[in-house]
């Protein structure tokens, strides 16, 4: 399955400088009894422009807040939503850093009354004077407070580049406390402040301290606090400083516990370390285009960069590099998205990744991404939303949304997530391993990759190179005699260089695989009225070889099914999406619209999905109801006795180019025949998804012409109203596939079909009185169809009668051809002499009718009356055993041996004579 073409959220305003100016995108939290959750909503600060607010569940821009023209942010925005209950009103507080035209922290303050409409904007700003490094992270911290204005129900944390901490009021009229601690300090002069985060202590225990409650119990400290007053963890990551790349190991990861308190004066009581974590590193990272993110969930610090994802277990004694992800190309944006998932993109595509196996899930080119935003803008990641299942980013000044609930599998209203990165999803999807398996432009012999294909030793694998490269040739130069010549040269044993392996003899799937991958390609047909829609898939035919084809048919290989896992193989690493139902007859239909390469494939015996029967049923069903005007003037023609036959007339209507009558007809009864193999409910049911009610009409039609002219009844009463040929009921169908199809049919047209069939006649004009007598012609077809059936179970039930009379005749003639093996009845005419006929021939008369009886050798012979020669059944009802033979087989040895005259004559006397009626002549 690919991934979808993502959603437009909004659009975002350009930066007013567009060559210097940014766009940074931070979350929205809500703030209810002292603790803080993730709203469904992005804050976007744009340099110069404005502080917009956006739904990402119901796509739509919530607020907005214009600043000056020369504004530039130097950090994520931080917005907080929250109820006052007792003021009956909802405050959203929006917080920005500045580093231009003042170092300066800002806050929007938007209050939203019960009784009032337009909402009440206020802001606050306060200087930064005592650090000149931009603030790198602004955050919340939930204070417990609970006053009659609920003013201080939280405080906002600042982090600057230099690692000072500052703590303010909601307002920002108040600052708690400003400063650098101390851990900070010792690696200030070569370490700048990258990121930080701010962890609720509930969600640090249950994973970041679980395995550490030391560390859980060194936070809370000596003072027994409450639930509302509990303190929360700080996670600040540092880099080396105006480093161009630096290892994992170099990077500072310190974790401190910030009291909800703020009146302490000390150090250890404003800010208390915890520890300071130091990561084993496997290589240089770029320090260009890195991003950090944290997961409280599993504890889980990732670190996204242009070659890959990292991520760290936190809550272990010593954390550690879990999984690691990287590739040769450059990402763009990387982000994690479930435990063992992220979702990443580059120069070519957009795609979701394994990192336990290295495998792509998801994938999706980057040129059928919104061709209406900027093609050239990469994309950025900003957060995932778990419970929406959706990953949020930009491209260009567009906020897009992508849908990866596909990933996830929900059963029941359970919010629990099933497992994911299972194996079974990753085979076949590996990177690197397989990506170019049919790649037959590397020159390198790919002993590895081949082993599942038996090219185990340098000559098979000479011998595969050399086919690939006679089919890559042949593909170009679209000659089908190369390609077959090359495919009879690689399967034909030495002994025969043209017979191919048939039926029950071993071949390599894998190298059908490949063939099939070389006749089919799949394309993509973008809607031109709609161009944020995905693009559809067909199917094309590159080339039709001939005798390739017509091996693969029989062998039952040259399927809908094959030929799709043969695509998804060719185009690894990307991940086609699955194909339409009818794609595969479509093709065969477009490259030969005589439709003998159809009717070919549909005739062998390659298994087909109901569904794409249904469309291969669906598309004869319109041809013949399209040359229903050739047939009348046939009919007509035919009248008039203007023509000798009807399929002279039907050729020189319908033209050599298309499909003859008679290809349409085999098409329509094969397809018929195949889909009668399946289950009869899924027949029902695929019937009435893939056809109307006409083509069901139709349908119904032609199995009533199969069961009239099928020698299971008598013909219509009436005159039929188009000449029936014989093209229209070859190959005939048995009576249990025109009994079970007709049932289906009539099911999939439903009751609610048969009584709409009849339009109100007071809402017809004149004009319209074929269309009442077409509409009445279709309500009497069930009287009709039941007519029909009665007079098929009189025939059958007279068929039931005459098998019983003639029960004992039936019994022996079995008996007689069991016993008459096509070894024996050549060595009985080899003894006789070549003077004594085998059997003699009499004409006689039964009831006005000539016979020919053929009696037995021996019999009928002299005179004798053929009455009793061959008439009248042995009284045993046994037939006459075969002759003793002149040679045995010896069981102990297997030794042929020769019987004596005496063994013969004994062997004969043993067996029992067939008894009879005689009659005597004198």
């Amino acid at each position: 399955m690919d991934l979808q073409s993502p959603s437009i959220l909004a659009q975002l305003p350009r930066p007013l400088h567009a060559s210097t100016g940014k766009t940074r995108i931070g979350d929205v939290y809500s703030l209810a009894d002292a603790k803080k959750r993730k709203r469904y909503e992005v804050s976007v600060a744009v340099d110069g422009e404005a502080i917009n607010i956006y739904n990402v569940q119901t796509p739509k821009l919530v607020t907005s807040y214009a600043v000056p023209p020369q504004s530039i942010f130097s950090c994520r925005p931080c917005s907080v939503r929250r109820k006052i209950s007792k003021k009956s009103l909802v405050q959203r507080q929006t917080y920005v850093a500045a580093t231009k035209p003042e170092h300066q922290l800002k806050c929007f303050v938007e209050e939203i009354s019960n009784g009032s409409s337009a909402p009440a904007i206020s802001s606050s700003t306060t200087t930064i004077t005592d650090s000149r490094s931009p603030t790198a992270f602004i955050g919340i911290l939930p204070t417990g407070h609970d006053d009659e204005d609920e003013k201080d129900s939280f405080d906002v944390v600042t982090v600057h580049g230099d690692g000072r901490i500052r703590r303010l009021s909601a307002d920002l009229k108040t600052q708690r406390w400003s400063i650098q601690h101390s851990e900070i300090s010792k690696t200030s002069s070569t370490h700048t402040v990258q990121t930080c985060f701010l962890i609720d202590i509930e969600d640090a225990r249950k994973a970041l301290f679980k395995r550490r409650q030391d560390l859980a119990a060194l936070a809370l400290g000596d003072q027994m606090t409450d639930a509302a007053s509990e303190p929360s963890i700080l996670l600040v990551i540092s880099h080396p400083k105006d480093a161009v790349s630096f290892a994992l190991e170099d990077v500072n990861i310190q974790v401190f516990s910030v009291p909800t308190s703020s009146a302490a004066q000390e150090e250890s009581q404003r800010l208390r370390h915890l520890q300071t974590i130091r990561v084993p590193g496997f290589k240089k990272i770029n320090s260009n285009g890195l991003q950090w993110n944290f997961h409280p969930g599993s504890a889980g610090l990732q670190l996204s960069f242009d070659k890959g994802f990292f991520s760290i277990d936190m809550s272990q004694y010593a954390p550690s590099v879990t999984s690691q992800f990287t590739l040769d190309g450059n990402f763009s944006s990387v982000m994690r998205v479930s435990p063992q998932c992220i979702i990443g993109a580059t120069d070519s595509l957009v795609a979701v990744y394994d990192t336990q196996y290295q495998s792509v899930q998801r994938s999706i080119a980057l040129r059928e991404i919104l061709p209406t935003t900027d093609s050239n803008a990469p994309i950025s990641f900003i957060s995932y939303f778990a419970k929406l299942g959706i990953a949020v980013g930009t491209k260009g000044n567009a906020l897009i949304a992508f849908d990866l609930t596909s990933l996830h599998s929900h059963s029941g209203p359970s919010l629990k997530r099933s497992r994911d990165g299972l194996l079974i999803d990753a085979i076949g999807r590996g990177i690197g391993a397989s990506a170019g398996q049919w790649d037959v432009a590397s020159k390198k012999h790919r002993s590895d990759n081949m082993t599942s294909s038996h090219l185990n030793s340098p000559e098979r694998i000479e011998r595969w190179n050399k086919l690939t490269e006679t089919i890559s040739q042949a593909i170009e130069s679209k000659d089908a005699d190369v390609f077959d010549r090359a495919v009879q040269t690689y399967f034909c044993p030495p002994g025969s260089p043209t017979t191919l392996p048939t039926l029950g003899e071993y071949v390599d799937p894998e190298s059908t695989l490949f063939l099939l991958s070389k006749i089919f390609v799949v394309e993509s047909s973008e809607s031109k009225l709609d161009m944020t829609a995905p693009s559809s898939f067909h199917l094309r035919i590159v080339l039709w070889p001939r005798i390739t084809c017509a091996w693969l048919i029989n062998l039952g290989h040259l399927s809908p099914d094959n030929v799709e896992i043969a695509l998804r193989r060719a185009s690894k690493p990307h991940i086609i999406q699955p194909l339409p139902t009818g794609t595969f007859t479509q093709a065969l239909i477009d490259s030969d619209p005589s439709m003998r390469r159809v009717n070919h494939v549909l005739g062998g015996s390659s298994a087909f999905t109901v569904n794409e029967l249904s469309y291969a049923l669906k598309y004869f069903l319109t041809q013949a109801r399209d040359r229903s005007g050739a047939l009348e003037e046939t009919a007509r023609a035919i009248t008039n006795g203007d023509i000798a036959t009807p399929t002279e007339e039907l050729s020189r209507h319908l033209g050599s180019e298309t499909a003859t009558v008679k290809a349409i007809f085999k098409g329509l009864n094969t397809s018929l025949h195949k889909i009668h193999l399946h289950p009869l409910s899924s027949v029902t049911k695929s019937l009435r998804s893939n056809l109307a009610r006409q083509e069901l009409i139709s349908m119904i039609h032609h199995l009533r012409l199969s069961l009239a002219t099928g020698g299971y009844m008598s013909r219509f009463s009436e005159n039929p109203p188009t000449p029936i040929t014989i093209d229209m009921v070859t190959p005939p169908l048995s009576l249990k596939t025109i009994t079970d199809l007709l049932t289906s049919a009539v099911d999939a047209v439903g009751p609610s079909g048969w009584i709409s069939a009849l339009p109100n006649v007071n809402d017809l004009d004149d004009e319209t009185a074929s269309t009442i007598a077409a509409a009445t012609r279709e309500m009497d077809l069930i009287a009709d169809m039941r007519a029909e059936v009665s007079a098929t179970l009189g025939g059958v039930e007279e068929a039931t009668y005459l098998k019983g009379i003639l029960r004992e005749y039936l019994q022996f003639a079995e008996q007689v051809v069991a016993s008459n093996t096509a070894g024996n009845v050549v060595a009985k005419v080899e003894e006789e002499p070549i003077d004594k006929p085998s059997h003699l021939i009499r004409h006689e008369k039964l009831n006005g009718a000539d016979l020919l009886v053929y009696s037995r050798p021996g019999e009928g012979e002299d005179g004798v009356d053929g009455e009793a020669s061959g008439k009248m059944l042995p009284l045993s009802m046994k037939a006459a055993s075969t002759d003793v033979t002149r040679t045995k087989v010896k069981k102990s040895t297997g030794e042929a041996k020769v019987r004596s005259d005496r063994e013969i004559s004994y062997l004969r006397r043993k067996e029992a004579g067939k008894y009879s009626f005689e009659k005597l002549l004198i």
